[in-house]
């Protein structure tokens, strides 16, 4: 058989789209992220950092329209944000009074992706579909935590939103398309894809609810199922199958570059606050790249997640490493063959 086929796809796993201005977005996203942690590392309270990171991810919507609506969508994804992490405290709050219900993160998660999915969807958000909730609800619940959590919970993350939204506007008029900026290719960006008429519940169930309880269950054996769920989240975004595959192929391939990263990084045991400034530089990077290649962006995305993981809850860095790849490998696997049983099936009803 011919590789010619295969060259258009590996080009675009390959292709780096060019800058768009994307480098005020990138501070902002490191701010955001840096000051909550540092504020934490000050104070003492560096198990609370994945509340403040996953309220601080608010700065990553809306990055490419203008500045009202951008809040309103940062608002919304925020407050989205802050009750996965209700969530998914709440789910770990219950698994350290009741031993033996971990496993209810999947079911849960399942319905939460989808619920999100419909939402985000709904309402234009960009970037579209429940990846940041289902990562917060998954990785906060699991995180031992007494009932005492919840309130710090509730409190981080809307401090680290409020933040985000205040940095928002500060930085607006300096980024494309904010107030007095220069138009640019980011300034003039198409609205996020929204679903066609195909997008009917029983696509969210089969590609949110289902994806992300199957992956869950093959990995909770693993031991950080959120994970494998985060991974088949990934590709159901893309608005089809072809751009489905090529975001599982680069998700695959840049976390499997991305945990060697993290490993060097984390077992060299760097203090608190070095891996705070690392994770800054990480933000950062991710944002440089996120919407230019994604496997180029996971690079940065992986070791960050790692980081913030590994501050919060310290584990040992080769097991933290090692199920994060392997996770990664069930959840693309799941969305792929989900990916192409759904796509086979709308084929033979239309012919």
């Amino acid at each position: 058989m011919s590789s010619r086929p295969l060259l258009p796809h590996l080009r675009r796993m390959v292709h780096v789209g060019p800058y768009g201005g994307e480098l005020p977005v990138a501070l902002r996203a490191a701010a955001s992220v840096a000051v909550p942690m540092l504020v934490l590392w000050a104070t003492g309270h560096l198990e609370w950092s994945l509340y403040a990171t996953f309220g601080a991810f608010t700065s990553l919507f809306g990055r490419t329209v203008p500045i009202r609506p951008r809040l309103v969508t940062q608002v919304q994804a925020g407050t989205v944000l802050v009750a996965s992490v209700l969530v998914g405290t709440l789910l770990a709050v219950l698994g350290s009074a009741v031993p033996g219900t971990g496993w209810l993160v999947v079911p849960v998660a399942a319905l939460w992706a989808t619920g999100v999915a419909i939402l985000s969807h709904r309402l234009r958000w960009h970037p579209p579909g429940p990846l940041f909730p289902v990562f917060a609800l998954g990785a906060c619940s699991s995180v031992p935590a007494g009932p005492e959590q919840l309130p710090v919970a509730l409190a981080v993350a809307v401090a680290a939103v409020l933040f985000a939204l205040v940095l928002t506007a500060c930085f607006a008029r300096f980024e494309p398309g904010g107030p007095g900026a220069t138009p640019g290719p980011a300034a003039t960006a198409a609205p996020a894809p929204t679903p066609g008429p195909e997008w009917t519940l029983s696509h969210y169930l089969v590609r949110y609810a289902a994806g992300v309880a199957v992956a869950g269950a093959i990995a909770t054996a693993i031991g950080h199922p959120y994970w494998a769920m985060v991974a088949a989240v990934v590709p159901m975004s893309a608005p089809d199958a072809s751009g489905r595959l090529l975001r599982a192929a680069q998700r695959l391939a840049g976390t499997l570059v991305g945990v060697l990263i993290a490993w060097a990084l984390l077992a060299a045991a760097p203090p608190p606050l070095v891996v705070i400034a690392v994770a800054a530089l990480l933000q950062a990077g991710a944002e440089l790249y996120v919407g230019r290649n994604y496997a180029l962006a996971m690079l940065f995305i992986t070791p960050l997640a790692l980081s913030m993981t590994h501050l919060a809850h310290p584990v040992p860095v080769s097991g933290l490493v090692s199920d994060r790849a392997l996770d990664t490998f069930v959840g693309v696997a799941v969305a792929v063959v989900i990916t192409l049983l759904t796509h086979e099936r709308r084929q033979d009803a239309e012919g």
